[in-house]
């Protein structure tokens, strides 16, 4: 726990690469955590201030509300906290989360932007699925809602491309 801790302390300082991988296969491949940060409820895009670690409402409305998405959306806590650079992820659920909630979670697929502000797709580590052509149609058809049009260079995509991208790929500011 102590090295892991120092990992992610360099991590947070350096932002490297390397660390990145080093520190995903090592410590956190199968013990990711989830940070929820918007829910359904919540129809203004809400702003995370890290020093006090509160939510708060801004003027702006939520993407996820106005599109219809009901499921947590929030970011992969071992990869950075907003406003520094992270991963932005949304979690595939039935269950109930609040603005917060740390949920332990498996990295199974992406929508992969032109712009490099992937957002990765996670359900429970609990949940027995491990890739995104496992999911649903519905929640395929949930998924779709945010992102309608897709452009040149982006998609969803499996496991084995948001595992390149989250390690390899620049985090989302």
């Amino acid at each position: 726990m102590a090295l892991a801790t120092i990992l992610e302390t360099v991590l947070d300082a350096v932002g490297s690469v390397w660390i990145d991988k080093v520190a995903y296969k090592l410590f956190w491949r199968k013990r990711l955590h989830m940070v929820v940060e918007q829910t359904y409820d919540c129809p203004m895009r809400m702003i995370y201030n890290p020093k006090d670690k509160t939510f708060t409402a801004s003027d702006q409305a939520s993407l996820m509300h106005e599109r219809g998405f009901t499921k947590p959306y929030g970011w992969i806590r071992e990869f950075g906290d907003p406003p520094k650079p992270h991963r932005d992820c949304m979690l595939m659920t039935d269950q109930e989360y609040f603005l917060g909630d740390v949920v332990k979670v498996k990295v199974i697929g992406m929508f992969k932007r032109k712009d490099h502000d992937h957002k990765f797709i996670v359900v429970e580590s609990s949940r027995e699925i491990n890739d995104y052509s496992e999911l649903t149609d519905s929640e395929k058809e949930e998924l779709s809602r945010l992102y309608p049009r897709i452009g040149e260079g982006e998609g969803w995509f499996g496991s084995k491309e948001a595992e390149k991208c989250m390690i390899y790929g620049p985090k989302a500011l």
